[in-house]
């Protein structure tokens, strides 16, 4: 197995940029291939431009993993991205989804398709407690701990929400650890909000091993709504517990968490969460995705193919 990261450009907004971008990853991919002695390949895909590549070299078997409504993304082509997205569902020989919805909608369109869900790395966060190992920035962060680790931006990240918890509690503390995609000014005004920044995905667990509670405060667009945050199964690893807004992808899980039906409900859920520190509710949101681990999840795929389940796409 070869895994490929091809250069390209952000210019994935307009159709010109993704033509561009297009022609440059087909010429990587062939030369890729050419070097590895590659004739028959499998190709894996996670996003619709990659059909403009795929559709026009041979391949063995065309898996695409399809989990999001890519043209409700922000700042796309949502008409071109959307014809993509329906040429590789048609196309494909395998197309897994997150999204029951989208599943629902998908399978009848093409019968090779399966609900599979993300995975976690289960041990990984899991085992974060049995490390002494306190990242000196939230060390002395004061109690309560309410956590948040991702990306903080606008077109997901709900800011009236995050402010809404921290005036509305202002004897808990909240870390939110990630990347800074959008101005979080109006956030610092509040004494009780630690901003942290981006952190190696090594460090995680052992910033979220200090949570009292972890939270997903966002929006409920039609894109996040379709979604399936990795998150969520990480968040449940640590064992620690999880407050949400109301979405498909947590109602999942909602015998292990707590899901707010709007902003004052999640103050009150958030209350409840913190004093949560029963030792039988830890283990079981941890058993609640023991099994759902990555490599479970390729397994699941590997046999769907090899049982002859997916047809067979010689295309070029």
């Amino acid at each position: 197995m070869y895994v490929m990261s091809p250069i390209s450009l952000p210019l994935w907004s307009s159709k010109l940029g993704c033509l561009f971008n297009t022609y440059s990853i087909m010429v990587q991919v062939k030369l890729a291939m050419f070097i590895l002695r590659i004739k028959s390949p499998i190709y894996y895909v996670g996003c619709p431009a990659a059909w403009e590549v795929v559709k026009k070299v041979r391949r063995r078997y065309l898996v695409y993993e399809r989990t999001d409504l890519f043209e409700e993304m922000p700042e796309v082509d949502k008409p071109y991205i959307k014809s993509l997205d329906n040429d590789l569902v048609q196309s494909s020989d395998l197309v897994l989804y997150v999204d029951a919805a989208m599943y629902d909608e998908g399978v009848k369109i093409n019968p090779n398709s399966i609900l599979i869900g993300h995975g976690v790395d289960f041990a990984f966060f899991a085992s974060a407690d049995e490390s002494d190992y306190v990242p000196a920035d939230i060390a002395n962060v004061p109690k309560p701990i309410v956590g948040y680790f991702g990306d903080i931006c606008d077109k997901t990240f709900d800011f009236d929400l995050m402010r809404h918890l921290a005036a509305g509690l202002p004897g808990m503390s909240f870390v939110l650890i990630g990347p800074l995609s959008s101005d979080v000014g109006c956030l610092r005004e509040f004494k009780n909000v630690h901003i942290l920044g981006q952190k190696t995905y090594q460090d995680i667990p052992h910033y979220g091993k200090v949570f009292d509670a972890s939270i997903l405060p966002w929006k409920k667009s039609r894109w996040v709504i379709h979604s399936y945050p990795i998150k969520i199964k990480e968040y449940l690893a640590l064992g620690r517990p999880f407050v949400s807004v109301d979405i498909p992808a947590v109602k999942l899980f909602d015998h292990v968490t707590y899901v707010a039906g709007d902003y004052d409900d999640f103050v009150v859920k958030l209350r409840q969460a913190v004093e949560d520190k029963d030792a039988e509710n830890i283990q079981r949101r941890r058993e609640s995705v023991r099994l759902e681990t990555w490599d479970s999840k390729i397994e699941q795929i590997v046999d769907f193919i090899e049982k002859g389940q997916v047809g067979n796409t010689n295309s070029g």
